[in-house]
């Protein structure tokens, strides 16, 4: 049934955009055919210790207008809408469609977004004279689309494309926000993959973490998606080895180093955001779901720029994030929810190689004090790539909550956890361990973190990859709140 009803659905919008003057084809599409990262490709150019760069040929795919990329994200109403972004490899589509219907059956619904011509490049690892050659550099098309109009608690599926037979994308699923009652999600950090064995770290990480908490609402990424966040190939390999997840769970994610530090990136061109920042960046934004507000920060500003003797840029890397305080500031004062969470790239109290450095400390000294005065309940971490437990008000280990502790009963206090790496890369744990942390350790694989929230506490279990289904518990904790 379900299929009968998406050909219904399409021939009718087919109908309204043949109006619009499209002229959708008539061929059938076969999905692995259109797949840019499949191996097909070349993969030579895409590895980072290749001693020399020969200009790859990209073959068209057969239908460059067929969605890939598929990020679901939160706008400010999570509990009746939705925003769906896209990145097609043609520039010819002036249309942008996602058609929904809730899961269980019901009438199909079909929103109309919009589409922008963006520039990216292919390749970081290129030759610095190859970098802006016309053999790396290309535009593609990015669309987005919002729905409305939802209900709450809901299931629902949909498909996008631009109208045409032949660019549909797969069917698939989101639901909405509950309005009351516990809900969980996923948690995990920095995938930064550069090449296919690496993306297939990534893929099963994120599938695991699906497969443990199957009814997780979305997935919290702390930044460094991507190894380097000006090649488009590293995107379409992000999106194309997570689809499992991606395409079905609202992504929430945070900018990294990575995905900043090689200049001109499209971060905000793979996801459209809440518009929630007044005047910052898209990628510093907040929700609210169930009894939870949830804010995201950027620390993407350089120890370099933070201290520079240049008094412009050092004005505007402390203004960047004196107003990412002031904003959170405000978020938590109107805020009525119970819980408040922040997650940020570079944590600010974590182990490993970058635990004491000026910029961690630098960042300690800004952001810690806030999260005492805010009550922050927990703080969400990347970086580091390592796995680091703290509960500390202060810069101080809360009384009464030891190494061996399972538990805190919220008073002063809030949880900081960095759950190693999502992909290839770890660091060797610090030692000693710093006395601010309970938890300090390098397992050597990936972990992810389901967080269940409930009106009286919030629990926190790591798992690692394994080749169980389920993965292996490696840590809990839980934080109660009366």
């Amino acid at each position: 049934m379900k299929r009968t009803r998406t050909v219904i659905c399409v021939a009718a919008i087919l109908s309204v955009f043949m109006l619009l003057g499209g002229q959708p084809a008539g061929a059938h599409y076969t999905p692995a055919s259109d797949n840019p990262t499949a191996a097909s490709y070349p993969s030579a150019h895409n590895n980072p210790t290749a001693a020399h760069y020969t200009p790859a040929v990209y073959p068209s795919p057969p239908y460059p207008d067929k969605p890939k990329d598929i990020a679901i994200t939160f706008t400010n109403d999570t509990l009746t809408e939705k925003s769906f972004t896209w990145v097609t490899s043609g520039t010819s589509n002036s249309h942008a469609f996602v058609v929904v219907w809730e899961a269980d059956g019901g009438v199909q619904r079909l929103f109309s977004g919009s589409t922008e011509t963006v520039t990216g490049r292919r390749d970081y690892y290129v030759a610095p004279t190859l970098f802006n050659s016309p053999d790396n550099v290309f535009r593609f098309k990015v669309n987005r689309v919002t729905v409305t109009g939802l209900k709450p608690n809901t299931g629902y599926r949909y498909i996008c494309g631009d109208g045409a037979a032949e660019n549909w994308s797969g069917e698939h699923y989101f639901d909405t926000a509950i309005e009351s009652g516990g809900f969980s999600f996923i948690y995990m950090t920095d995938p930064q993959c550069a090449v296919n064995s690496q993306f297939e770290l990534w893929k099963k990480c994120s599938e695991r973490a699906y497969a443990t908490f199957p009814d997780a609402k979305f997935i919290a990424i702390a930044g460094d998606l991507v190894d380097r966040g000006s090649s488009e190939n590293l995107w379409d390999k992000f999106f194309y080895y997570g689809d499992t997840v991606l395409s079905n769970l609202t992504v929430v994610p945070a900018v990294g180093n990575h995905e900043t530090d090689t200049g001109s990136h499209n971060f905000s061109k793979h996801f459209s955001f809440p518009q929630t920042s007044h005047g910052l960046p898209d990628y510093v934004y907040s929700f609210d779901f169930g009894n939870l507000h949830f804010m995201v920060l950027s620390t993407e500003k350089t120890y370099a720029q933070l201290t520079s003797k240049n008094e412009s840029i050092r004005a505007e890397a402390n203004g960047f994030l004196d107003a990412q305080i002031n904003w959170m500031r405000e978020e938590v004062s109107i805020s009525q929810k119970k819980w408040n969470v922040v997650m940020l790239h570079k944590g600010i109290y974590s182990g490993g190689g970058y635990a004491s450095s000026a910029e961690t400390l630098f960042y300690r000294n800004k952001l810690a004090p806030v999260f005492d005065e805010l009550s922050i309940d927990a703080v969400l971490q990347g970086h580091n790539h390592t796995f680091d437990r703290a509960y500390l008000y202060d810069g101080k280990s809360v009384s009464g909550v030891a190494a061996e502790s399972l538990s805190a009963a919220k008073g002063r206090g809030t949880l900081y956890l960095t759950a190693n790496s999502a992909g290839p890369k770890f660091y060797p744990q610090s030692n000693p361990k710093p006395t601010y942390l309970l938890k300090h350790s390098q397992p050597d694989t990936q972990l992810y973190t389901g967080v269940t929230v409930t009106d009286n506490y919030m629990k926190f279990d790591t798992y690692t990859v394994t080749d169980r289904e389920d993965g292996s518990l490696f840590d809990t904790f839980t934080v109660y709140k009366q």
